[in-house]
């Protein structure tokens, strides 16, 4: 195996899922954001262990994602969140995947694929409340709930929006949004779309920051992950614990003279006669380039300076501190070593970015290790 992995402690995804089910409803239900690989986690090994724990549906970006978890053997309702396309549309009917529904062309391509099939397509409906993405906006969604109640071909099973700023400290906006989607919600529901719909909205923050969004269903995100969002670190639930390491072993060591520079663009110069550890890990894995010169890595349970560019494929440490340093040992750019902890929210806030992309960028080519599985799995 290559001297460079993520360690995903499907245990920690499990308990993350009771932690959520904790703070909900006992009728709401969890559908758990898996799309992006699983925010890099591995999309089915964490999707078993969603199901294990008691997940009732799972949600992806692209019917490509929900695809692989049918050909993994996941029978379990799935999501497609993002839109449809025409040249898709025989997909969803082919793997039984909810499709999104948000324009009336929408709804003809999937009926028509719906209808070769000879099988109803199932849909969800996104309401824009306020993200200004995706989502019918008020004045269509009457219009948009007579079309699909008026089609044999297509079976709504859900309504639902999404929250454009619920990590901000100031909730006006997001329960605005709230509001918003309470009246589109009655007002679909009042245009003969058939029986009411599973209805939900809250993303991780939602869940957290705003129980009045917590309906029928929630989706956790990041949190599922142990990752915290952008919110107050103080209002992460009780349990919630990060699933995702990265480490590696040491690939060299050098001796580098003081004023001797490493990297790309000599942007780093020795200050003193120092030894360097080269890492077999960088951007092409998805550690980001913008944390050169700007982040630490456990060696021998100690804080040591990434120094130098990020390349491709290494990093350089420096490793002067820590004498006992030799080829071979571990090395941990994201994870737990000893006393000391590097958590993707370091990484991210160091990088600029947010735990999602950080996490989401995660190359396939970094074998995932999985520990605390189900047993015959």
């Amino acid at each position: 195996m290559r001297p460079a992995s993520l360690q995903v402690d499907l245990d920690a995804i499990r308990t993350n899922v009771r932690a959520i089910r904790a703070l909900l409803p006992p009728h709401t239900q969890v559908a758990a954001v898996v799309k992006a690989n699983a925010y890099g986690h591995g999309a089915v090994a964490v999707s078993h262990a969603c199901l294990d724990a008691g997940v009732n549906m799972l949600c992806v970006a692209i019917p490509d994602e929900g695809v692989e978890l049918r050909q993994a053997g996941i029978g379990a309702p799935i999501l497609v969140l993002g839109p449809p396309d025409a040249e898709e549309a025989r997909l969803y009917v082919e793997h039984d995947l909810a499709s999104t529904v948000s324009e009336p062309s929408h709804a003809t391509m999937l009926a028509e694929a719906a209808k070769r099939a000879g099988r109803p397509a199932r849909v969800h409906v996104k309401l824009d409340s306020g993200m200004g993405r995706h989502g019918a906006r008020p004045a269509v969604a009457g219009a948009l709930a007579r079309i699909l109640a008026g089609n044999p071909h297509l079976s709504v099973e859900g309504l639902f929006s999404h929250f454009a700023d619920a990590c901000n400290p100031d909730l006006s906006w997001s329960r605005g949004q709230l509001e918003r989607f309470r009246s589109m919600v009655e007002e679909f529901g009042g245009a003969g779309a058939g029986p009411r719909p599973l209805i939900h909205m809250a993303n991780s923050a939602g869940i957290v920051r705003l129980p009045g969004a917590h309906f029928d269903a929630v989706r956790p995100g990041a949190i599922l992950y142990g990752m915290n969002p952008g919110f107050d670190p103080e209002l992460m639930p009780g349990g919630i614990r990060p699933a995702l390491e990265l480490r590696c072993r040491i690939g060299a060591l050098k001796p580098v003279e003081a004023g001797a520079p490493v990297g790309y663009n000599c942007s780093w110069h020795a200050p003193r006669n120092s030894r360097i550890a080269v890492l077999p890990v960088g951007y092409a894995d998805g550690y980001p380039r913008a944390l050169s010169n700007n982040a630490e890595v456990l060696v021998g349970g100690r804080r040591c300076p990434l120094v130098g560019m990020v390349s491709m494929d290494a990093v350089t440490v420096d490793v002067t501190d820590v004498p006992a340093a030799a080829i071979g040992d571990e090395a941990v750019l994201m994870g737990a070593q000893g006393a000391e902890r590097i958590t993707v929210e370091e990484l991210a806030r160091r990088a600029g970015s947010i735990v999602e992309e950080i996490a989401g960028r995660l190359s396939r080519r970094l074998p995932r290790t999985y520990v605390n599985g189900s047993e015959g799995r």
